[in-house]
């Protein structure tokens, strides 16, 4: 039972009956706290955490959109143009600019959920001494989340620290350095992990931030700046308290326990957007976002392995994040791999095109090809409906990455032999076998492994985009643009695939548009440009 996630709906239900008033477009007056009777709210506890409480809502907005980029700005996943969706196509065709609604979106929620960390901390002496602590941790955190979000897919962003009550200085914030925003998101982490508890014991707890969760990202923020060594210091307290407590963190022995809805925050989660179990109101759409709109529609969007047919068809699915081929062939390549078995899925077909069976593409009997998709996202609890109700919730940290993390720190400095000791036991719970290489093979063995067993999981565009390929460029731009070995898998004779090839409805050369000296953040949103006059600019390459 979730109830963490009912008290947020609960709080959304609540905000909705407070007075709003309306301004102009901009990210700073889209919050509806903005514009709320403050001096007649914000006088209790029960009111700073209906705040509180709204700001863990806007996770699932940021979180669903993050999605969309990691995997279709990346070789991670691909848009079925199908479907018609501007958005998700131009992700995938690397052709987006800054109109892309679902930038537009990560950008407007991260600012709503600023404004309401900065609400709460500035009305923290209303609280109770019971409560004034955990609410300044659990502001700090979303805060530090929201700037981290930010800074590493736009680049330099304003910095509000204060609530926006005059609307006569509303567009006089510029943008901060890059420096500054990461020294906001270090300040907020370190009052994080000081005024929060390790994890909570009540139902109604479970699920917010602690400060295991604000020392895995302290952790990431580390990683993302190539400070290795501070990362290793974040992530030994994360393991230390794993080594005494490993009932409340550690791996699942089942990976399929890690996202089912009927395990919420199991002892693998450390922060998670949440959703309702069996819910139709507040439901992950990612469900069907992941399955094919394939034809024919009436096709089982999964068949057990002792041939039981799901509930729901293909005439559910949306095609918006399907698994690339090369992708697919990573998995394919251990056929042992327990995530391969279990977690990546090969059975729905398209009868509208013909193509050929090959190493990289699997067809029916017919020749029609099948569709792999992920099945991270796919609600086995939802037998018996017939609409993608999902309650799998959208994992933003859970062990396993602190373990890779761990084992990437160690290999940067030097610790090949600890470093092979956290990448092996990730290994382990999928059936692989050990990895025994030193150096830069060692380092190839870790960033394969992250990319498997972080999948469909917000980490993809993070991860190419901070690490360094042995030419001295950041892996996307060796992956990605006109002469990127994914857009050459794609392409190549040898390697394309056939499906995409044959079939113009979809790009077969997704990501060739991709340009290094642009394409590293993304294009702040066009409103923002036009309506602060100047004084928040735009990044190169999108004027």
């Amino acid at each position: 039972m979730k109830t963490f996630n009912k008290l947020i709906s609960f709080a959304i239900i609540s905000m909705t009956s407070l007075t709003y008033t309306a301004c102009s477009d901009g990210f700073f007056d889209r919050y509806p706290t903005d514009s709320m009777q403050m001096e007649t709210y914000l006088k209790n506890d029960a009111e700073l955490q209906n705040i509180l409480l709204n700001g863990y809502y806007h996770l699932q907005d940021i979180t669903l959109n993050v999605n969309y980029v990691n995997s279709l700005a990346t070789d991670e996943g691909y848009d079925y143009k199908k479907n018609n969706s501007l958005d998700h196509i131009s992700l995938n065709e690397s052709t987006w600019d800054a109109t892309l609604g679902i930038t537009s979106e990560i950008w407007e929620h991260c600012f709503n959920m600023i404004n309401r960390c900065n609400n709460v901390l500035l009305k923290l002496d209303n609280a109770t001494a019971t409560n004034r602590t955990q609410y300044e941790g659990e502001a700090s955190f979303l805060r530090a989340y929201a700037y981290f979000t930010l800074v590493r897919l736009f680049g330099p962003v304003p910095i509000t620290k204060m609530p926006i009550e005059d609307y006569s200085t509303l567009y006089s914030y510029g943008r901060s350095s890059m420096d500054e925003v990461y020294n906001l998101i270090k300040e907020d982490l370190e009052t994080a992990i000081s005024s929060l508890p390790d994890n909570y014991s009540a139902d109604n707890m479970k699920g917010r931030a602690t400060r295991i969760a604000a020392y895995t990202m302290q952790a990431d923020v580390y990683m993302t700046l190539q400070d290795f060594t501070s990362a290793q210091k974040s992530i030994e307290n994360i393991l230390t308290y794993a080594n005494q407590n490993s009932e409340r963190l550690g791996l699942e022995s089942d990976v399929l326990r890690i996202y089912s809805s009927n395990n919420p925050m199991g002892k693998e989660i450390i922060f998670a957007a949440q959703y309702n179990n069996g819910a139709t109101m507040v439901a992950n759409p990612l469900m069907g976002r992941s399955i094919p709109a394939a034809t024919p529609s009436t096709q089982p969007a999964y068949i057990y392995p002792d041939r039981t047919k799901s509930t729901i068809t293909t005439s559910q699915g949306t095609s918006c994040m399907l698994m690339t081929w090369e992708l697919y062939n990573e998995f394919k390549a251990n056929n042992n791999d327990q995530r391969f078995q279990k977690l990546v899925y090969n059975g729905i077909y398209t009868n509208e095109y013909v193509s050929v069976a090959s190493e990289e593409v699997d067809v029916t009997q017919e020749g029609y090809t099948y569709l792999p998709v992920t099945l991270k996202y796919f609600d086995f609890g939802n037998e018996g409906m017939t609409t993608c109700a999902c309650g799998n919730d959208n994992i933003i940290y859970r062990f396993a990455d602190v373990l890779l993390m761990y084992a990437e720190a160690c290999n940067e400095l030097g610790e090949d032999g600890t470093a092979r000791t956290y990448l092996n036991e990730v290994r382990n719970r999928v059936k692989l076998p050990a990895v025994t290489s030193s150096g830069n093979e060692l380092r190839k063995a870790i960033r394969l492994e992250r990319r498997l067993e972080l999948a469909w999981e917000q980490n993809r565009i993070y991860d190419i985009r901070r690490w360094t390929d042995d030419n001295g460029k950041k892996m996307i731009c060796n992956l990605m643009g006109a002469n990127g070995t994914f857009v050459k898998y794609n392409t190549d004779p040898a390697t394309r695939d056939i499906y995409e090839w044959e079939n113009q409805g979809e790009a077969s050369d997704k990501g060739i548009s991709f340009n290094e000296n642009r394409d590293m953040v993304f294009p702040i949103p066009l409103y923002e440009i036009t309506m602060s006059n100047g004084s928040i600019t735009q990044n190169p390459g999108w004027n």
